[in-house]
């Protein structure tokens, strides 16, 4: 626990802009498709681990894009992060692993079909609308339609990403119409196989299914919210999501974390410690020394006196924090910057997330603040906030962070206190970026993009004249080898082209 607290005017800032001058639990790559014999309640686990390695260890990039990372200087860094000016070979695993995951439940989803598993199917269709919105949010259009059936259609055409949001809504409706049928065959008495312990999600809790189904719903619907030509289409799936019984993650839910059991054993610690934080010899990995602290979360935390700096950056030495501006010439050295704090980087056992009840009640907040449903904006806010510090390990003597959180939540900054704010979407949305600092810098990428909140500084690398953060990725060299004609279908591939990203404003 941590029970350092940050009072006012009691941290010294080491910051620098000099602008002018992993090991893994499972391997992702391996396909159960090619053991036609697994049952679907054994493949899912192993799914469901290659789930929580793929979104806790593919983004890296994104957490240097959002000022909450930098490199440091005691390394020679390749430019392509951090000039923004990357080739289709630049983290080709976001989609070839993804892929290759998606095989893995779309063999659950047809054999649990097969087999007459509703439970096992309704779990697969959700995790598939999990990896296939990453995938739109992250390229714009995408194979989907005519995706994962090998060799039978080994070159698939692309859909828009328009109509792959559209269709996620329908399989997320049919997976929840199958947990219903499935409740009610087990209520006449007929055998419903439940996966159990092999669901390393939620140990096939299937309230707490559906309300990860629902939130991934909102989340969806508030990708959309800023285009004009999707409302008819928003109100729409919201009668549907409004009429559900089931609700949205809450801080009781905990979250939709994976553990498949973590430990401090080579190959099986927390994937997002093995990859930044101590080896199972207890030393720091190399990645733990090359990414240090960003300048704009650490001057942004300091400026708000918010205690989860503490879990959230290491101090160079009593209360000081150092960092870096990302993309500066002259990044400091290790001894002169913040390592990533015990709150991010607990111990090898820590539960990974994927949709955090942290991450879930901030959307709430701005779905209520935009009329979308209904609720207390206020409430669901504050509730973000000091479920981030009881995340985060932020703890008074008694062992709760509820104290330290109100008097972060009552200390009349505009960026933080509730009723002093006159942008509350803007509160919400950075807020809600801070929070979500090292854990979730995907989730904060999608929200710079479609709000531009905040105002993450771009990169002050001097060899690049782009000056914006990309909007998307490029299709992978993988991809335009196997699959080029319908590549070329999308037209011009850049990283800065908004409109590929049909949500993006």
């Amino acid at each position: 626990m941590l029970t350092k607290k940050l009072a006012l005017g009691s941290l010294a800032l080491l910051l620098m802009t000099a602008s002018g001058c992993k090991d893994e639990f499972f391997d992702v790559n391996n396909n159960p498709n090619q053991v036609t014999a697994a049952t679907p309640e054994l493949v899912l686990p192993n799914a469901l681990a290659n789930t929580a390695t793929y979104y806790q260890t593919s983004f890296t990039f994104l957490n240097l894009w959002m000022g909450y990372w930098n490199y440091s200087g005691n390394y020679s860094i390749a430019t392509s992060d951090k000039n923004y000016q990357f080739t289709n070979t630049f983290n080709q695993g976001v989609w070839n692993n993804a892929y290759t995951n998606l095989k893995n439940y779309d063999y659950i989803e047809k054999q649990a079909l097969a087999q007459n598993q509703p439970n096992a199917q309704a779990m697969a269709k959700i995790m598939k609308a999990f990896h296939y919105q990453i995938l739109v949010d992250t390229y714009g259009n995408i194979p989907y339609t005519n995706a994962l059936q090998g060799l039978t259609v080994a070159q698939p055409a692309y859909d828009t990403g328009v109509a792959v949001y559209e269709d996620l809504f329908k399989q997320i409706d049919a997976a929840l119409a199958l947990f219903a049928s499935g409740q009610t065959r087990a209520a006449a008495g007929e055998t419903i196989t439940n996966p159990g312990v092999n669901d390393i999600m939620y140990q096939g809790d299937i309230n707490k299914w559906r309300k990860f189904a629902n939130t991934l719903k909102l989340r969806m619907i508030l990708r959309q919210s800023e285009r004009a030509d999707r409302q008819a289409f928003i109100q729409s799936a919201l009668a549907v999501l409004k009429a559900s019984p089931y609700g949205f993650i809450t801080t009781a839910d905990q979250g939709a974390t994976i553990n498949p059991g973590y430990t401090n054993s080579t190959n099986q610690q927390n994937p997002l410690y093995a990859t930044y934080g101590n080896g199972v010899n207890g030393q720091p990995v190399e990645n733990n020394n090359i990414y240090r602290a960003g300048g704009y979360a650490v001057n942004f935390l300091v400026s708000t006196q918010d205690s989860r700096i503490f879990g959230l950056y290491n101090p160079v030495s009593g209360n000081a924090f150092g960092a870096t501006f990302f993309g500066t010439i002259s990044p400091l050295v290790n001894s002169q910057t913040s390592s990533i704090g015990p709150g991010v980087l607990q111990s090898p056992e820590q539960d990974a997330p994927i949709l955090s009840a942290v991450e879930s009640l901030f959307i709430q907040a701005e779905a209520v603040q935009r009329g979308y449903i209904t609720g207390n904006a206020k409430t669901l806010y504050e509730s973000a906030i000091t479920q981030s510090y009881s995340d985060l390990g932020i703890f008074d003597d008694q062992g709760t962070a509820a104290d330290y959180a109100r008097q972060f939540l009552d200390s009349g900054n505009a960026n933080v206190t509730w009723d002093v704010a006159t942008n509350k979407l803007a509160l919400i949305l950075t807020q809600k970026w801070n929070s979500l600092n090292g854990t979730a810098p995907f989730e904060s990428w999608s929200d710079f993009r479609r709000t531009g909140i905040p105002a993450v500084p771009i990169s002050q690398d001097p060899s690049t004249s782009i000056k914006q953060i990309p909007a998307r990725l490029l299709y992978p060299q993988t991809e335009t080898q196997y699959n080029e004609t319908a590549v070329k279908a999308q037209g011009t591939d850049s990283q800065f082209d908004k409109t590929k990203i049909f949500w993006i404003k």
